[in-house]
């Protein structure tokens, strides 16, 4: 395992794509704090916007670079010579998931670093208290690495880079568009008090609102809970209603994404 872990970020080291989308991940958190500087020229505004938004952006980041990275070992046979070496392929499968796990936590690390040195000067450190900002900063860590199993799953199990690359980058939109749906859908509220008519709202007597979820609600909170898309929406507003709850949602989607990709990858014809 050591052996697989020393050649991987070895290679890791030496690739473009990860340090171009390192230097992406800095240059973004350090314009959205710029961004925000320039708005508490308007009104009051904390730091902790710009510093938690992270999950967004890193889980494209993501998407885009374990397929990229991890399915060139298919296109030059590295997997096929790892396995004939006598290397198990859980070990072989277990390495690339930490190597695109430590990516990924890379890619985070720099968007908060990044706008902590910009930020801090220009307006302040976080105003969020500790025993709410580690919580919320380590919750998210673990949903990145529920990406990184996901996407982990799909390039293992794919010998086609551009397919994976495919499924991967338009599964992690997918994810997002379904998750602020469920979210839309989810805070909608029971009655409304009122119509929009010509962009103009007309008080009323309260009426049932169409959009209301109310027939399988508690199925789709649950949904909600367990995307990671969904927790990386929540991370990034710095929702703490799920604080809890959410590393074990993510814990879970690991174990599982994870189990069923080894089994499946065990199972895989490498010729």
């Amino acid at each position: 395992m050591r052996n697989l872990l020393a050649a991987n970020f070895l290679r890791l080291r030496k690739n473009k794509l990860f340090w171009g989308l390192l230097a992406f991940s800095t240059g973004f958190g350090a314009l959205v704090a710029f961004n925000y500087y320039e708005m508490s020229q308007i009104e009051p505004i904390t730091l902790d916007g710009a510093f938690f938004i992270y999950p967004m952006t890193a889980c494209i980041l993501t998407a885009v670079f374990i397929p990229l990275f991890l399915g060139r070992e298919y296109s030059d046979s590295t997997i096929r010579n790892k396995v004939s070496a006598g290397c198990s392929r859980f070990l072989v499968y277990a390495a690339n998931l930490l190597t695109a796990a430590a990516a990924s936590l890379l890619f985070c690390a720099a968007h908060m670093i990044a706008v902590t040195v910009v930020g801090t000067p220009l307006i302040g450190f976080i105003a969020m208290e500790a025993n709410l900002a580690v919580p919320l900063a380590l919750g998210s860590l673990i949903t990145m690495a529920a990406f990184c199993a996901l996407f982990t799953l799909v390039v293992m199990n794919c010998s086609r880079k551009s397919l994976s690359a495919a499924v991967c980058i338009l599964g992690v939109f997918l994810l997002l568009f379904a998750a602020i749906y469920l979210r839309s859908r989810l805070l909608s509220p029971e009655y409304v008090n009122g119509v929009w008519i010509a962009g103009e709202f007309i008080p009323g007597d309260p009426t049932p609102n169409p959009q209301y979820l109310s027939d399988g609600r508690a199925f789709f909170e649950f949904l909600y809970a367990l995307l990671p898309s969904s927790q990386a929406i929540e991370y990034a507003s710095q929702e703490v209603q799920n604080l809890n709850w959410f590393p074990l949602y993510s814990l879970a989607v690991i174990v599982l994404s994870t189990g069923a990709g080894a089994a499946l990858f065990r199972r895989k014809d490498l010729k």
